[in-house]
This record gives structure tokens, C-alpha cells and sequence, in this order.
């Protein structure tokens, strides 16, 4: 007869769990939850019922979906699928204005060593990582402090969402970002200004997707038409604005439906006249938006038509200016260009070790953002099967420009004197055939290849010993 065993209470080890500060969850190994505990119901103002069954991947994040912040959050990483003890730090936080900064994933394994269940433990960083900080390797450190800069950054905005070239610690940086802030809050006109290259369309429609974020609308319901100056001519741009018009819906709210004048400094006098009266014509069905190259108060002073387009599109201006004058934003931008080309190509986080990072701070980026992100995506394609990026997978450019800016820092080079060179060369000659021969001054004379008399003639002329030993 074979004895029948039962597992032991699980309402007590639920209020057990339930009594723990951090918010924890357990997925099986399909990485479906199978238990949250009161905390994280409590931190996501939702019932247990919600959560269990619900299944965690990198992709389940949809924008109808109230949960996939979390649901996305919780999908294990690659170490603690593979049995392994994992502490990760969240660069974004999963609710805005909490203080869980950190995961902690402890894999639960059977006899062969194969991941079952993992529990998911959330909460501050440094109580997380406190005692495993130590044992971990120098590369998960570095991801570490590259982390905190994000995570820092990231907190402080409510909406970064797709502004993340707006990324950055200066003072230009930060009056940027509080005007992008300011622009989805309001619906009003938008100027995005700054050189090629710092991704100023972009911005824009971080901004629209803000707006419609702020007004409860999936990302599908709004509209933005945009318009490129560059290539768009006088009767080609009054189609554009036609059919734009003909798309307007009346139900929707003005900030839903955006007009994206791209390159803006590329418009005739006769274009801007023709998009004042569209304007006027369309005045509260609709938003409008545009980028340029030029500051607006440049655009304004063009003349009195340029002065009506910009008090209507620039109603707030955000202006980036050049990586080159922003040294200390080229960091978290390349930290934050890492994680997104690390997400977008499935890989494992990524991190830059230190002498690749001071080549990245080192190079002057004049493409800006465009080329320092072209520059990632190629050192994540060359990165293979390790864990961090070194200097061999930057492109030639950037891992060049640091010996040939060294060299031309390095000032003129002075001439040489051949000369003393020369007279250097046979004092240093003539000092080793004596030594070698130190009773012998034809021996000496022989090993040089000159006549005893010349020798003792240099010797006196050069100073060194003349008598002979």
C-alpha cells in the first residue's frame, strides 16, 4: 500500500507572502503568473483575479491593455530561464513616481536542474542588489551605473515615452524636455528646432502620442499627415493640405489630428501665405506642428507672413542643440540607443565598457543622433556571444578619432637636429668600442673602422677619456 502525502496549507503561505513589503509574483515555466501577493495588487490598483493567468513576454505590451507594463516587466531574462539567481535594475519604473527600482528573479528548479516556476520579487535597487552587489561581475556593475542615470532621468517625466532623444542631463536639455511636457499638456502649436540628424520629427510625434495618451486615445484613433518641405513644390503642398482636410474628422479632438510641417525653412513666400489660409480655413478641427533648422525668431523676421505662420506654430519651440555642444547628454543618449537596438534585435542587454564609452564621449557625432544610433546598431550586430561592447565592435571612425585627435592636439612637431643626432650617435659608438677595448686603442680604432689617429683626435674633440688605459 502506498502512502498518500498532501502539500501544506497555501492560504497561510499566501498571507505569509501577502505580509512581505516587496510586491512579488510567481510565473510557471510558460511564464504564466500563478500567484501575485497583496503588495503588487496594491501597487497596480488591481484584484489578484486580473493578474493570475495572465502571461508575461517582451512582446505582450498592447496599448488597450492596462497591464502590459507589468506583464512586460515580469518576463524572466534569459539568466533565470537558464536556472540562474538574477537581479536586474528597472531603467524605466513600471509605475510612474514608485520607488520599485529593481527586480529580483530566484528560478525554483526540479531534480534535473530545469527552471518549473520563478519568483519575481520587486523593490529598491539597493536593498535588492545589497548582498549580491559584491559577487557580481564587473560587466553587470557597469550595466548597473549605466542604469541609474536612465532610471534617474526617466523618473522625473511622466511622459518619455518615444521623446527618448530628449534623453539627457543639460540645462538644454532639461528646458527641452519641459517644453515637450508643456506641449502634450496643452494643444497648441509646435516648433522642433535644432540641426539634421537630433531626430526632430521624432520628437513631434512623441509629443501626438503623448496628447493621445493624455486623452485616453489609443495610439490608432489619431492621425499625423506630415508634409516635407524639401520636396513638396507650391501646388503639390495646397494638394497635400487638401487631402489632409478631406481626412479631418469632426468627432475627434483637435490635438488627435496633427499637421507635421517638416523642414519648414524649405517653404516659398507663396507656400507660406497658402498654409496661413489653410490654417485659418481649419482653425479647431485640427493641430498643427513643424520642424526646422532655424530658430523660429530667424523664420519670423523673413517677413510679416513668416511672423503669422509662427505665431501659430510656435506657439512652443523646442530647441535641440548639436551632441557636439552637449557633451554630457552623449551618454545616457548612447545608453538608452543601446537598450532600444538590444530590445529591437531580441538580444540580451548590452553594456559599454569603459574604454568604448570614452570613445563615444570622445567623438564629436557631427550627424548627431542618427549616426550615433547607426553607430549602436552596427557595434550590436558586431558584439557576438559576449556581454559587453568593446572598442573593436565601434565603427572605424569613432575608434580612430581619438589617436587622430591626440595628434593634432599634440601641437606642430619640432625639427630635428640632425647634427647633434649624429654627434650623439658617435659619442654613444665610440664610448662602447672603448669600454670593449680598454687597453687598446688600435683594438678600438679596428672595431670602428677608422685609423688609430682619428680615433684619438674624436676622442679629444668629443671629450671623452683621453688616456689610455
Amino acid at each position: 500500500m502506498t502512502d498518500s502525502f498532501r502539500s501544506g496549507n497555501s492560504r497561510t503561505l499566501a498571507k505569509t507572502l501577502d505580509q512581505l513589503g516587496h510586491p512579488l509574483a510567481v510565473l510557471d515555466r510558460r511564464g504564466v503568473i500563478v500567484f501575485v501577493n497583496l503588495p503588487l495588487c496594491q501597487l497596480f490598483k488591481a484584484d489578484a483575479t486580473q493578474l493570475v493567468g495572465q502571461s508575461c513576454s517582451w512582446q505582450v505590451a498592447e496599448d488597450d491593455s492596462p497591464f502590459g507594463a507589468l506583464l512586460t516587466a515580469l518576463a524572466p531574462p534569459a539568466g533565470a530561464l537558464q536556472g540562474k539567481l538574477v537581479v536586474r535594475r528597472l531603467t524605466t519604473p513600471i509605475v510612474f513616481d514608485s520607488t520599485q527600482s529593481g527586480q529580483l528573479f530566484i528560478p525554483l528548479l526540479d531534480d534535473e536542474g530545469t527552471p518549473q516556476a520563478t519568483l519575481v520579487a520587486l523593490g529598491e535597487w539597493s536593498g535588492l542588489s545589497a548582498q549580491l552587489h559584491a559577487a557580481e561581475p564587473p560587466s553587470v556593475q557597469r550595466k548597473q551605473v549605466h542604469g541609474s542615470l536612465l532610471t534617474a532621468i526617466r523618473s522625473r517625466w511622466q511622459n518619455l515615452d518615444d521623446l527618448h532623444s530628449l534623453i539627457g542631463t543639460s540645462a538644454a536639455i532639461e528646458l527641452a524636455m519641459a517644453r515637450a511636457q508643456l506641449a502634450i499638456s496643452q494643444p497648441c502649436g509646435l516648433l522642433v528646432s535644432g540641426p539634421a540628424g537630433v531626430e526632430k520629427s521624432d520628437i513631434v510625434r512623441g509629443v501626438f502620442l503623448g496628447r493621445l495618451k493624455r486623452a485616453g486615445l489609443p495610439k490608432m484613433a489619431g492621425q499625423l499627415f506630415p508634409i516635407d518641405c524639401r520636396i513638396a513644390e507650391d501646388e503639390q503642398l495646397e494638394e497635400m493640405l487638401d487631402r489632409f482636410a478631406g481626412r479631418l474628422r469632426p468627432e475627434l479632438p483637435p490635438q488627435s489630428q496633427l499637421l507635421l510641417i517638416e523642414r519648414i525653412e524649405q517653404l516659398s513666400d507663396a507656400s507660406v501665405e497658402r498654409l496661413n489660409r489653410w490654417l485659418e480655413s481649419t482653425s479647431g478641427q485640427c493641430s498643427a506642428a513643424a520642424t526646422s533648422v532655424s530658430r523660429a525668431d530667424e523664420l519670423a523676421s523673413r517677413g510679416l507672413a513668416w511672423g503669422r505662420l509662427l505665431s501659430r506654430l510656435a506657439t512652443v519651440e523646442v530647441a535641440i542643440p548639436p551632441l557636439s555642444q552637449r557633451r554630457q547628454d552623449i551618454a545616457p543618449v548612447a545608453m538608452q540607443l543601446l537598450a532600444v537596438a538590444c530590445e529591437n534585435n531580441q538580444r540580451a542587454q548590452l553594456s559599454f565598457t569603459p574604454e568604448a564609452l570614452q570613445l563615444i564621449n570622445a567623438f564629436p557625432w557631427p550627424e548627431n543622433h542618427r549616426q550615433l544610433s547607426e553607430a549602436i546598431d552596427e557595434a550590436v550586430g558586431r558584439a557576438v556571444l559576449v556581454a559587453n561592447i568593446q572598442v573593436v565592435h565601434l565603427p572605424v571612425a569613432v575608434r580612430s578619432y581619438s589617436s587622430t585627435n591626440e595628434q593634432l592636439e599634440a601641437g606642430p612637431i619640432e625639427p630635428i637636429d640632425l647634427d647633434q643626432v649624429l654627434l650623439q650617435c658617435e659619442r654613444i659608438m665610440l664610448s662602447r668600442a672603448l669600454k670593449l677595448s680598454p687597453r687598446n686603442r688600435a683594438q678600438a680604432a679596428r672595431l670602428l673602422g677608422i685609423s688609430r689617429p682619428r680615433l684619438l683626435r674624436r676622442i679629444e674633440q668629443l671629450g671623452l677619456d683621453p688616456k689610455p688605459q
